[in-house]
């Protein structure tokens, strides 16, 4: 018998290698896949990971202990489970004494991590234990388990484990290089501006023909589109059509104005909004208030700060209703960037006061006639995507510690019109509310909450290849593997490589950087 197995064993051992499936019929095939546990001194777990046919994924040695002794923890059979998208697992443990009877204990513990099982939707088919005298199958105990779930050990051979750690995987995927041309800049109207017109972190303006491209390709038949990072919004604009619903959403104030600007305002109003403009505009300025108090001289000239104060005094006034609002708003953010005395965000101002044209508000150019489907949020994105589902889901997290509250305070300031108190150089207000766990050491257990409570049929993800910056606050919080284990739970993931200079706060050399954008069709 001994033989027999063993000849079987080799016989399997060279199919594998040559490529050829591997089914898993009955449990003499699995104990011809370990006959080698037979002779082991110490204890063994190991565990066989199956597709849908029974075809085995991968055979793994989840433990190995000492003869009185194995550690393990349930996620440690489980884990990889979910990693090779197993359909169900198999289990054989060793008993180096040479007798495979199973304690009172072995069969306790047995069900309990067929239950484990059942919760993770991953079968348990069978928990064999092997000798060298004899095999012993739970094949039948494991269709008749019981519901308790407690995981212990006693420590004594023969029984189960309690602990054990293991290295994580590394993944290997193929990543395919873009290097097509896709930015072409548009004209705008005089006196109008559009949607792209602002120089903002992260902005993928020329960005979009690459992930445009990845979304023709990929995603046939989108009805929706969700930009759950919005940022400025323009990927979500790229595929407003009418046809499709967009579904933005930024977690700044500020941001939130302008997307409901451009892709919420669903009433032609523009006559009004251009005679507002100009009212605002022809404001006489007289003396100071709030905003010139805090930030004229440093951020603003004197005269543009207590311009920009007395626009927002008069806005709240003026706005006969929230689209109205958010339209005039918008209007303010996008022409205060045009006159700070900063590098394209506010983190700081520059030394020597330069910029000093004057303030003048133009009129966004939106098509109100592709908004009546959309959605727009100012929600936390973890807390959203429980609520929403969509065809497509684009995301696009801030990469770094860098906070975008930190970078954009000012203007969450303005829009907010809330007139804190602000302290230190940079004039910031409290920002505790809106900081991102993206920004933390938590990044990665944020990422694999929204990717797990994602309800969509495909995701796209935009993360830069920061991982291995000079300075430490621009490396990414989410490595590589990391991102393709959370998405490997919904299936297979491509990786597109684009090179990109991106905007920065100035204090990282972004010459090397490429944008990836990790795609996934969810299948789970």
């Amino acid at each position: 018998m001994q033989i027999v197995s063993a000849i079987a064993l080799v016989k399997r051992y060279y199919e594998e290698k040559n490529g050829k499936e591997i089914i898993i019929k009955n449990s003499k095939d699995v104990l011809n896949l370990t006959y080698e546990l037979r002779e082991k001194k110490k204890e063994y777990l190991v565990c066989l990971y199956l597709n849908a046919r029974n075809v085995l994924i991968k055979k793994e040695t989840i433990s190995v202990g000492l003869l009185d002794k194995s550690l393990l923890h349930p996620r440690e059979i489980f884990h990889p489970a979910v990693e090779l998208n197993s359909a169900s697992i198999i289990l054989v443990h060793n008993h180096p004494s040479g007798d495979s009877t199973p304690s009172e204990k072995d069969k306790e513990v047995v069900k309990k991590i067929a239950h484990a099982g059942e919760l993770m939707g991953i079968p348990v088919i069978d928990f064999l234990i092997t000798s060298e005298k004899d095999d012993y199958s739970f094949f039948e105990e494991l269709k008749d388990q019981n519901k308790s779930f407690d995981y212990v050990a006693d420590g004594v051979q023969g029984t189960l484990f309690d602990y054990l750690e293991i290295e994580k995987p590394v993944y290997n995927v193929s990543v395919q290089k873009i290097d097509k041309v896709y930015f072409q800049p548009t004209q705008t109207k005089n006196n109008f501006f559009q949607l792209q017109n602002r120089r903002y972190l992260g902005n993928k303006y020329k960005l979009l023909g690459f992930i445009e491209d990845i979304i023709s390709e990929k995603c046939g038949g989108v009805k929706s589109f969700c930009d759950i990072f919005s940022g400025t919004g323009v990927v979500g604009e790229r595929f407003n059509n009418g046809e499709i619903k967009i579904i933005s959403n930024d977690l700044l104030n500020a941001n939130y104005i302008c997307l409901k600007a451009f892709l919420g305002s669903k009433n032609n109003i523009e006559k009004d909004i251009i005679e507002k403009i100009n009212h605002l505009n022809n404001l006489e300025v007289k003396e100071d208030n709030y905003f010139s108090e805090h930030f004229g001289g440093s951020f603003f000239t004197i005269g543009n700060a207590k311009k920009i104060g007395l626009i927002r005094e008069e806005i709240e006034k003026i706005a006969k209703n929230e689209e109205e609002k958010s339209i005039l708003l918008c209007s303010l953010i996008y022409s205060v960037d045009k006159v700070a005395n900063t590098v394209g965000h506010y983190d700081a101002f520059r030394k020597t006061l330069d910029s000093v044209q004057p303030l003048k508000l133009l009129i966004p150019d939106i098509d109100y006639s592709h908004n009546s489907q959309n959605e727009i949020y100012n929600e936390d994105s973890n807390s959203l995507i429980r609520k929403i589902c969509c065809d497509v889901l684009y995301i696009d997290p801030p990469y770094n510690s860098r906070q975008y509250s930190d970078a954009y305070h000012l203007l969450e300031n303005l829009s907010e019109w809330k007139k804190p108190k602000v302290e230190g150089v940079g004039k910031k207000m409290d920002r505790s509310h809106i900081k991102s766990a993206y920004c933390l050491k938590n990044a990665t257990q944020a990422f694999e909450d929204l990717i797990r409570n994602a309800n969509c049929k495909h995701i796209l993800l935009s993360y830069n290849n920061t991982a291995d910056s000079k300075d430490d606050r621009s490396n990414a919080r989410i490595k590589d593997n990391d991102i393709i284990r959370i998405l490997k739970q919904k299936w297979e993931i491509e990786i597109f490589e684009k090179d990109y200079k991106a905007f920065t706060t100035g204090k990282s050399d972004g010459d090397w950087n490429a944008e990836r954008i990790f795609y996934c069709k969810v299948t789970k």
